[in-house]
C-alpha cells in the first residue's frame, strides 16, 4: 500500500519528535550540571563572604583582647571560640575546621585562616557532593597613633542625683580601656589621653600666664566718688557748726589669685590658633559695684586641664578629683577639648604633651565631649549664645578632621540637640539615662577608638 503525502508527513513529525526527546534527554544532564555548579557556586560565594566577615570580626576582637592585656593562648582561646559560635548562628550545614591563628614574633599582629566545606545541592547529583574555601584575615593594633582629649562638663547640676559619681565610675573604665595596665608607654606612644573641665569658664591651671599674658596673682583698681562730710563754718572756738556732704574722687584695688579663662573674641574666637600678641584669651576679672561698695570675683572650678599623657595615675586622678561648680559654657568645653590636641598649641603645652601634626600619618585625634544640661553661660554676647558659640566651634574642629563623640547624660532636649549637632555622625552620639548606661556609653567609645587603631 502506497503512502500517501499526509502519511509521510506524519511520519516524519513522529519521527522529529522522537528525535527531539532523544537530544533533550542526552542535553539534560550538561544543563542541569551547568545551572547546578551555577547555583551551587553562588551559594558557596555567599557563606564565604559570611565566613569572611566572621573571621575580620574575630581578629579585631582578638586584637581588643591583647590590648587588654590578654596573653596568646587565652586569646586563641577566646577567637576560637567566638568563630565557633558565630559560624553556628550562620549556617547548620557549613564545615569548618578550627580558626587557624599565627603571632609574629616581634609585633603583636594576628593572622587567622580557616578551612570551610559547603554542601552541594544539584551539584551533588553529578559526583561534586561540596565545595570548599579557605578565608584569611589579619589585624595588627597599635600601629596608629591616638589623641584624645575627655571634655567634661562640671557645672552644679553635675552634684545631684549621684551623676557626678556615675561620670566618675565611667570615665575611669574608658581611660582603662584605652591605657590599660599592660599597656607599654615606650612603642612610640600610640595611645596619650588629655582631659579638661568645664563650668561657667574652664580654669586653665598652670597653663594660665601663657595663655592670657597675665600672673595668676593680680590687682585691680576702681575709681570712684567718695562721699565725705566737710566743715564749712566754724565758731570762735574753732568747732565746726555747718557741714556739707562733699564727692572726691577715690581708689579702690583688689588682689586676687584666679587662673580662670573666658571664651575668646574677636577674630580668633572660632579657631585654634595658638595664643599670643592681639590673640590672648581674657582672664577671669574681680569688678567693683560702687553702688553696694563691694567687690565680685568670676569664678571657675579649682581643677587645670591635663595635658597629653600616657600616665594613667595622673588621669586617674584627674577624673577621681572632679567636683560640679555653676552654670554651663559648654562652649568653652569643646574649644579646651580642642586645644588640648591642637598642634598650634604645642607652645603651651610641655614637651611630652605636644600634639602631633594634623598631618602625621596613621595618626586619630578625637574629643569625647559629655554634658548634663544646655549650653547656658558665656559672656561675649556679639559671638552668640553658647549654644552658637558651640556649633561654630565644633565646625572648625571637624574640618580638621577632629573625630567627636558626644555623651548628653540626662540631657534635656537642648542638651541633646547640640550634642547630636557636634558628633561626627549619629554613630558617635550616646544619650545614656543611667549610671550603668553611661558606662556603657563611654565603653563603646574607647572600643571605637582602638578600632580606629586596628587594619586588617
Amino acid at each position: 500500500m502506497k503512502k500517501t503525502v499526509n502519511d509521510l508527513a506524519k511520519s516524519w513529525r513522529a519521527d522529529a519528535r522522537g528525535n527531539t526527546a532523544i537530544i533533550f534527554a542526552l542535553s539534560i544532564i550538561p544543563i542541569l550540571s551547568i545551572v547546578g555548579v551555577a547555583i551551587d557556586t553562588q551559594m558557596t560565594v555567599t557563606q564565604k563572604n559570611k565566613v569572611q566577615a566572621v573571621v575580620d570580626s574575630a581578629v579585631i576582637f582578638g586584637s581588643r583582647s591583647m590590648q587588654a592585656g590578654a596573653s596568646r593562648t587565652d586569646v586563641t582561646k577566646e577567637v576560637t571560640s567566638y568563630v565557633a559560635a558565630l559560624l553556628k548562628q550562620q549556617s547548620n550545614s557549613l564545615d569548618c575546621a578550627p580558626v587557624a591563628l599565627e603571632y609574629a614574633d616581634d609585633a603583636e599582629d594576628i593572622n587567622a585562616s580557616i578551612f570551610c566545606s559547603q554542601p552541594t545541592t544539584l551539584s551533588n547529583l553529578f559526583g561534586q557532593s561540596k565545595m570548599n574555601f579557605r578565608v584569611r584575615a589579619g589585624s595588627t593594633y597599635g600601629i596608629g597613633k591616638v589623641e584624645v582629649a575627655f571634655v567634661f562638663d562640671v557645672s552644679g547640676s553635675m552634684g545631684s542625683k549621684g551623676k557626678m559619681g556615675d561620670l566618675k565610675a565611667a570615665a575611669l573604665d574608658a581611660v582603662t580601656m584605652l591605657l590599660p595596665e599592660t599597656y607599654d608607654a615606650s612603642k612610640s606612644d600610640d595611645v596619650r589621653l588629655a582631659m579638661t573641665s568645664y563650668d561657667t569658664m574652664v580654669n586653665a591651671g598652670s597653663y594660665f600666664k601663657a595663655v592670657t599674658n597675665e600672673n595668676p596673682t593680680r590687682t585691680y583698681t576702681a575709681t570712684y566718688e567718695k562721699e565725705e562730710k566737710v566743715c564749712t563754718k566754724t565758731n570762735k572756738k574753732g568747732k565746726c557748726t555747718k557741714t556739707k556732704k562733699v564727692k572726691t574722687p577715690a581708689e579702690t584695688s583688689k588682689t586676687i589669685t584666679n587662673t580662670c579663662v573666658k571664651e575668646r573674641v574677636g577674630s580668633d574666637a572660632f579657631t585654634d590658633e595658638d595664643p599670643g600678641p592681639g590673640a590672648w584669651l581674657e582672664a577671669a576679672e574681680a569688678k567693683y559695684n560702687a553702688y553696694k561698695n563691694s567687690w565680685s570675683v568670676e569664678t571657675c572650678n579649682s581643677i587645670g586641664p591635663l595635658p597629653l599623657t600616657d600616665n594613667r595615675s595622673a588621669l586617674n586622678a584627674y577624673v577621681n578629683n572632679l567636683d560640679d561648680f555653676s552654670m554651663t559654657a559648654g562652649h568653652m568645653g569643646v574649644a579646651w577639648g580642642w586645644y588640648l590636641i591642637d598642634p598650634k598649641w604645642d607652645s603651651v603645652w610641655p614637651s611630652a604633651s605636644k600634639p602631633l601634626p594634623y598631618d602625621e600619618p596613621d595618626a586619630t585625634k578625637a574629643i569625647i565631649m559629655m554634658t548634663d544640661g544646655e549650653f547656658n553661660s558665656y559672656f561675649s554676647s556679639g559671638q552668640g549664645n553658647s549654644f552658637d558659640q558651640a556649633k561654630a566651634l565644633c565646625d572648625a574642629a571637624k574640618e580638621e578632621h577632629i573625630v567627636i563623640y558626644t555623651v548628653a547624660f540626662q540631657a534635656p532636649p537642648k542638651g541633646q540637640e547640640i550634642l547630636e549637632y557636634c558628633a561626627s555622625s549619629a554613630d558617635h552620639a550616646f544619650s545614656p539615662e543611667d549610671g550603668q548606661q553611661l558606662k556603657d556609653a563611654y565603653s563603646m567609645i574607647a572600643q571605637s577608638i582602638s578600632d580606629l587603631r586596628i587594619t586588617y
